[in-house]
Formats: structure tokens, sequence, C-alpha cells
């Protein structure tokens, strides 16, 4: 069985992460999401929130599933049943860091391979950080998030806007 792994810190969940996880979807027998909580970051979303959020947004799609990684990912990726890591690509400047990752990730003993996912381009300017960002500042992210996190968020920031 080919099982991809696409794992991410998801904070919160993008239209670019969405893209990402339905085509994967396609491409795998097995699809695990891991939400993996970046330690060089304070996220602003809790991780339970954030995987409440990717199982609404996969509830649609049964060979999805949702985790939680809270080590090494390509650890928890092989103890899940991992084959392939997945990775998204939104622009050139992801990819020092990403072919930097996948590097290490094949040369590690019982290394993976990691497969490399173009983002579409009316989403390769999204960011979970934009996001945060205009968060912050009470903006509209209607057109950033699928429905589910617009919809759980939208409430909190346009009361303080109040």
């Amino acid at each position: 069985m080919r099982t991809g792994v696409f794992a991410g810190s998801f904070d919160p969940p993008t239209k670019g992460h969405e893209d990402i996880i339905e085509r994967a979807s396609q491409l795998f027998d097995r699809v695990i999401v891991m939400v993996s909580p970046n330690s060089a970051k304070h996220g602003m979303f809790t991780t339970e929130q954030k995987m409440k959020w990717l199982q609404v947004m996969t509830e649609d799609l049964d060979n999805v599933e949702i985790a939680l990684c809270d080590g090494l990912t390509i650890a928890r990726a092989r103890e899940l049943g991992g084959t392939v890591l997945i990775r998204s690509m939104r622009n050139e400047g992801d990819y020092l860091s990403e072919a930097n990752n996948a590097w290490l990730n094949a040369s590690m003993k019982q290394g993976m391979d990691t497969l490399f996912l173009i983002g579409k381009p009316e989403h390769s300017l999204i960011s979970s950080s934009n996001v945060r960002e205009l968060l912050k500042y009470n903006q509209s992210i209607e057109f950033l998030v699928p429905a589910c996190v617009f919809e759980d968020l939208q409430p909190q920031f346009v009361h303080q806007a109040d």
C-alpha cells in the first residue's frame, strides 16, 4: 500500500494545504496529514483546533486520516506506515529548505523519499503567516482559507473589530 505523509504546522490550514491534500489523495492509497508543531515558532492556534479543521476539510476523502507528530517527522511517518513524504512548494522560495529536508530524510538510515507537489498558481502566495498577519489586523481571510476555518474564525475577529 502506498502511503503518503503530508506534515506541516497548519497554523492555520490554508486553501493551498487543502489543494495539496486533495491531490495527494488521488495519488496514494492512503494519505496521513500530520500536524507537526514547529518548535521554532509559537503557534496562534492549538493543535486540537488545527486537527479539527483538518478533519472537517478531509471528511469527504475516504483515504485521508489526521495524525499528530510530536517528534521527528520521518520517525513518526515511518511509525504510521508512511512510504513517501509529501511536501508542497508554492514558489522558488520554498525550494532550498525543502530540497535540504528531502536530502536529509533520504540520507538517514531507513530514509524515505519525498514527493514534491507544486502548488497551483492561484495558491502560490498563500501562507499561514499571511493569514495570521491579516487576522492580527481584523482583515478578511476568506480568500485564503477553507470554509471551515473561515467560519470558525470570522465571528471571533468580527467581534474584536466592534
